[in-house]
């Protein structure tokens, strides 16, 4: 049987980090084995769910370029599915109705508990006689329907934990449907009497219907599995292949959340992460490849995923909990902006400049010019969305002025080297080279006297109002002539010294 694996996400919010791996790890079981990714929406819990967050997952997963094959399936236009199935159940005396409110199965839950028992349900329903059953039913009242839990162990196989046991008496009578509302009994439709599904129910129904070979998730849904796997066994069906992953955990090294930083994928993207970026970082979150595996980039995390579609196996997976260190991301980001092609990466970074307000400057200037800005600088950020910034000076209509700069230019020994420059400038031509700068700045060494530090910290002040940044060979070409003495009139006046 061919590999069909799911990525089954909530329409609640962005997608976010951590389910954007276990789309990613789903994704690359696919690929590696010629399998099927099917996309399944989550989204019985109609309080939550909304058709836009949905829109703003398909919209994150086609940023990533990880494709389904199937999909997307919503869960919402499934329920005579699940019905008819919950109805199999309880002709097989396997689920019961549950008339018990909220409040009063609040007040059992605290009872257990106060006595030391395991929170589980009463079993109180489970003994209503037929006819008390339909009577209540007939006269409205709200019910959802329970599953009788089996009494018995339940082994599992899990890829990444091994033998895992769930001991008889790990899970009382839960619940498969919730009550169905009024609108729901006056519908008419498949659900009036057996209301939602809850999500262990439609999960294994889902599952087992769309041929799931394998379930590679969290290991936060491990506490599912027990009830899962005695949905399975009371359809006799078979279960499939599981792989609990790794926790991702936030700096603190607790569970991934807002208060650890952003969460979701595409925050990450309006940031100027690049997506291949994400799903390398994402990968080695719980995973690694084989011993003496060497990449193409001649670094050992720096994975394509080209490479991960041949070397992806869940024999890697990991059991150790995960931490999403944003400073590694940053650090892999700057990696790739400093190694892959100058074109493409000048492309995507185009609509940040754009956003900073520089679109009709980048219309003013060539291709060529625009690339040699952004070469200029990649190297000294992490982000797209540092570019801007790091290229500020190119699109300054009034030159600003650091204070470290202002101090170096109210310097005396600095008066002399920034006359000299103004003078040796006016004879280059107004195109300059990398070569003029060179011979520009020897000629004023060899004119001052300076050197080193009194040297060259002037003339990048000068003409930049910073005293740190991109080589000088580089920038001047960039601004032109022209635009370099304009720059170093205002920025010595400002410092006083024009």
């Amino acid at each position: 049987m061919k590999t069909r694996v799911r990525y089954a996400p909530s329409p609640t919010g962005y997608l976010h980090v951590g389910g954007a791996r276990t789309l990613l790890f789903n994704w690359l079981y696919a690929q590696k084995t010629g399998g099927k990714l099917i996309l399944r929406i989550e989204d019985t819990d109609q309080a939550r769910s909304t058709r836009e967050s949905e829109k703003m997952i398909l919209e994150d997963i086609e940023a990533l370029g990880l494709k389904y094959d199937e999909g997307p399936t919503r869960q919402s236009e499934r329920h005579a599915i699940y019905a008819e199935h919950a109805v199999k159940l309880l002709e097989k005396n396997q689920a019961y109705y549950c008339f018990c409110s909220d409040d009063l199965l609040t007040k059992k839950r605290e009872a257990a508990m106060k006595l030391g028992r395991p929170p589980h349900y009463d079993g109180t329903c489970s003994k209503l006689p037929a006819d008390e059953v339909k009577a209540r039913l007939a006269k409205g009242e709200r019910a959802g329907l329970r599953f009788r839990a089996y009494h018995k162990n339940y082994k599992l196989k899990d890829e990444v934990r091994g033998d895992i046991e769930f001991k008889e008496g790990t899970v009382g009578d839960f619940f498969i449907t919730r009550s169905p509302t009024e609108a729901e009994r006056n519908s008419g439709t498949a659900n009036a009497q057996v209301g939602m599904p809850v999500y262990n129910f439609c999960c294994v129904i889902d599952d087992h219907l769309m041929g799931m070979t394998h379930i590679i998730r969290g290991e936060d849904h491990l506490s599912n599995t027990a009830r899962q796997l005695m949905i399975y066994d009371a359809f006799g069906w078979e279960t499939p292949i599981f792989a609990h992953t790794a926790m991702v955990l936030g700096s603190d090294r607790q569970k991934l959340s807002k208060r650890s930083g952003d969460v979701s994928v595409h925050e990450y993207l309006e940031k100027g992460f690049l997506p291949e970026v994400l799903l390398n970082f994402l990968v080695l979150l719980g995973w690694w490849p084989e011993k003496g595996f060497q990449p193409k980039a001649g670094h050992p995390e720096i994975l394509s995923l080209d490479e991960l579609k041949q070397i992806f196996n869940l024999s890697g997976l990991q059991k150790a909990p995960a931490v999403f260190d944003v400073t590694k991301l940053s650090w892999m980001n700057s990696f790739y902006l400093k190694h892959l092609p100058l074109s493409d990466i000048a492309e995507r970074a185009r609509p940040f400049f754009e956003k900073a307000g520089h679109a009709a400057a980048l219309k003013a200037h060539s291709k060529d010019w625009y690339e040699g800005l952004v070469d200029t600088v990649r190297g000294e950020v992490a982000l797209l969305s540092d570019l801007p910034p790091a290229t500020a000076i190119f699109f300054e209509t009034t030159p600003t002025i650091e204070d470290e700069a202002m101090t170096v230019l109210k310097n005396p020994k600095s008066k002399p080297v920034v006359e000299t420059l103004v003078k040796e400038l006016g004879a280059l031509p107004s195109a300059l080279s990398a070569q003029d700068v060179d011979v520009l700045q020897k000629k004023v060494a060899q004119l001052t006297g300076m050197k080193g530090k009194e040297l060259f910290m002037p003339i990048r002040a000068a003409i930049t109002g910073r005293t740190h940044g991109s080589e000088l060979k580089r920038i001047l070409p960039l601004l032109g002539r022209e635009a370099v003495e304009k720059r170093i009139t205002k920025i010595t006046q400002m410092a006083g010294i024009g």
